[in-house]
């Protein structure tokens, strides 16, 4: 079987990532970068010796993929991901779904409209740790589920970086929504919403600080869910993030803000990253690796993808929910998110 060719949408900082797993694969191949910012995107396609497409429309006109992988910013994912899924494409999409949930139900109703295959990046799902969590709740190794929590701070730069173009919701908050609901086995049906702006407004960016949760779940529990891009610069982790679940026969404590190695370097200490996406041996391994390697191993060999799509849709109506409670002071219900 020839290798999968895939091209990457969005030369950014997750696209490159993206690029250089595929690069490295022996099952696929990078066979051109699609991004309307010529200078960004014609140093990419350089970098790897592609082509470069102003748009996704011509790039498929040139035949120049198999399949596609889109990591473009949040608030375009529907116009470019719909087009693909309708020519027929697999694509293997950023998280989160989409900014809203009317824009993710039209990139699912696409998928299915098409029957082209989607595989949402939701990258937690191909972590160890929270994969033996969800399974030891599936397996009932903590008896039932009473109550969780789950959330996640980055620093400061991060917001001023995005600068309003995403919520802290959907930048990172869509890990833990879906790390919460995926562990426990439950539906998020209600929220209760409080933000904190000091901080990103103070700094000029028209930006949340972070956001506050109470949820309601279908099985009868309570949680929390918490998550902002307030840490001092010199924290010596941008992934500050824990997850607890406790049930009626045990508990669950995922402290995911160490990685094992701690580096006092000029002063300063670090904890560098040793499971998403490092560097071993000059190539990228972690969990974006696994992820990228799923896409490829189960569109070439027609298997199932390990998220459904369902799942994902299901994310964007908590953020939505909780945007709205935000806003209004009051307790949101989660839209119905089927299609």
């Amino acid at each position: 079987m020839n290798r999968l060719r895939i091209a990457i949408v969005g030369a950014g900082f997750m696209g490159l990532l993206h690029a250089r797993v595929v690069a490295d694969s022996d099952l696929a191949e990078i066979s051109a970068i699609v991004d309307p910012n010529a200078e960004l995107g014609r140093q990419a396609a350089a970098e790897f010796g592609v082509s470069h497409f102003a748009d996704a429309g011509s790039a498929l006109g040139a035949g120049a993929a198999d399949a596609y992988i889109v990591a473009a910013p949040d608030r375009l994912h529907e116009a470019v991901t719909c087009e693909l899924l309708e020519a027929g494409k697999p694509v293997l999409l950023e998280k989160p779904m989409a900014h809203t949930l009317d824009a993710a139900k039209a990139i699912a109703r696409a998928a299915k409209g098409s029957g082209a295959r989607l595989l949402v990046a939701h990258i937690l799902r191909f972590d160890p740790r929270y994969c033996e969590a969800a399974a030891a709740v599936r397996e009932g190794r903590i008896g039932q589920p009473i109550h969780a929590s789950s959330g996640r701070f980055t620093k400061r730069d991060v917001g001023q970086r995005m600068n309003g173009k995403s919520s802290v919701c959907f930048y990172l908050g869509i890990h833990d929504i879906d790390m919460l609901q995926w562990i426990s086995g439950a539906d998020i049906t209600a929220v209760y919403s409080r933000s904190v702006s000091k901080l990103m407004p103070s700094l000029g960016v028209a930006s949340e600080d972070a956001i506050f949760s109470t949820v309601e779940m279908s099985n009868g529990m309570s949680g929390q869910l918490y998550f902002g891009w307030t840490l001092p610069d010199a924290t010596p982790t941008g992934i500050w993030a824990r997850t607890e679940v406790v049930g009626t026969e045990g508990l669950i404590d995922l402290d995911v803000r160490d990685h094992g190695l701690r580096l006092l370097s000029r002063g300063s200490w670090s904890m560098p990253d040793s499971q998403h996406w490092p560097t071993t041996n000059g190539h990228i391994t972690g969990d974006l690796y696994e992820e990228v390697r799923h896409f490829i191993w189960a569109v070439r060999s027609e298997k199932p993808f390990v998220m459904p799509v369902e799942d994902a849709l299901r994310a964007v109506a908590v953020n939505d929910a909780i945007l709205r409670s935000v806003e209004t002071g009051r307790r949101e219900t989660v839209e119905d998110w089927a299609i």
